[in-house]
């Protein structure tokens, strides 16, 4: 199994676009949810050229990401809160801030997000605690963990995603 990442905003329209042609009406939005979902993809592109689908991380496994988040004080060890469900209202908002939870204490982003496809929400917030942990790193441990392509591929995809909202795990 692997994990699938996307830039929040682009994951955020695709999800909004579902939801529009499930309702079987024409979207009310403004500006159209087909053509938001569009402008965001075009602005991927333009982020991430050369890349075949730039709104998304091309690597589906994470274990190795972690082990080096952690080695470089970007990222922890963490288990998630349990899910509770309660009432319908205020469902939406109860599962955004589920999908955004963090360990509080703790900087950086939690190895659960990148460990379960549960739509989790890695924040700007994390995305910018982990790089700045990062350059705090010996010079020494980083240059180690830039000689891994997918390495400085996933530190590139954490600038690009700081500026769409973060990203989704799914």
């Amino acid at each position: 199994m692997g994990i699938d990442l996307e830039l929040a905003d682009c994951a955020a329209a695709r999800s909004r676009l579902a939801d529009c042609r499930q309702a079987g009406t024409l979207c009310a939005h403004e500006p159209d949810c087909e053509a938001a979902l569009y402008r965001l993809l075009a602005r991927a592109a333009t982020d991430r050229p050369g890349e075949d689908n730039p709104w998304e991380f091309p690597y589906r496994k994470f274990a190795d990401i972690n082990e080096k988040m952690e080695l470089a004080g970007m990222g922890y060890p963490a288990q998630p809160t349990a899910w509770e469900s309660g009432d319908t209202d205020g469902r939406v908002e109860h599962d955004d801030a589920w999908r955004a939870q963090t360990v509080p204490g703790r900087l950086g982003i939690p190895a659960f997000k990148l460990l379960s496809n549960d739509r989790w929400l890695i924040t700007t917030k994390e995305i910018d605690e982990a790089l700045d942990a990062y350059t705090r790193t010996p010079d020494t441990v980083r240059a180690e963990l830039e000689t891994d392509p997918k390495w400085l591929a996933w530190l590139r995809w954490l600038t690009v995603a700081r500026d769409h909202g973060g990203f989704e795990a799914e």
